[in-house]
């Protein structure tokens, strides 16, 4: 079934009318801003970057569900692109338009009543919303993305063009995982901090970690 089926002409209002409200909604201060860096490795079995080895030390991964994925307010901490040249090295970049301490990306996931899903991308500018289904192997699927036009700044519209042309008609795997601090913590969260790993059919692999959802 084609995902961009599964949202109707009165769904599709329903979104955009919630996704301005989303486009406005603040999100926790991004971290420090992080410099663009390109970085080549020798072989392709070498090691990742400290987010993705933090992640799959903590394996086994985690079951990934709907309800889990709806449940929290994802914010992106890291972005990196993954290619290689004529001689198989791999070549690693930061994706810098992602770095942006004013434009923090972040992603929440909803459901319908009829229970079609959607994933809302945002950089604290215009919301964004595509139709999305989770698979049993973990992988997701997000479809056409459709957006708010509310006239942003070149930074602003500069982010979310990188970031819609990325989510927008992909497909991904994600790896759930508790964040090293709390494996070693004794004092117990007010809820499960994750880090959720998503490797782009294209080559990119991002790192989403967990904060409360607020519902408007």
């Amino acid at each position: 079934m084609s995902l961009n089926r599964l949202v109707s002409p009165f769904l599709i209002i329903s979104l955009l009318s919630s996704i301005v409200l989303l486009g406005c909604q603040s999100t926790s201060t991004a971290n420090s801003q992080q410099s663009t860096t390109v970085s080549i490795i020798s072989t392709k079995e070498q090691s990742n970057t400290t987010d993705e080895t933090a992640i799959k030390k903590a394996l086994p991964s985690l079951p990934i569900t709907n309800e889990l994925l709806e449940q929290y307010h994802w914010q992106l901490v890291s972005a990196v692109s993954n290619t290689y040249d004529d001689n198989g090295r791999l070549i690693r970049a930061s994706v810098g338009n992602f770095y942006h301490p004013d434009y923090p990306i972040s992603v929440n996931f909803g459901s319908y009543p009829d229970n079609s899903q959607y994933a809302s991308f945002s950089s604290d500018c215009n919301g964004s919303g595509a139709p999305y289904l989770l698979l049993k192997d973990h992988t997701l699927k997000v479809g056409s993305i459709v957006s708010t036009d509310m006239g942003c700044s070149e930074t602003s519209n500069r982010i979310e063009s990188a970031l819609f042309n990325l989510m927008g008609d992909s497909s991904s795997k994600l790896t759930l995982s508790l964040q090293p601090s709390q494996l070693t913590s004794e004092t117990p969260a007010d809820f499960p901090r994750y880090n959720l790993l998503q490797t782009m059919e294209t080559g990119e692999t991002l790192v989403w970690k967990n904060g409360k959802k607020v519902n408007r």
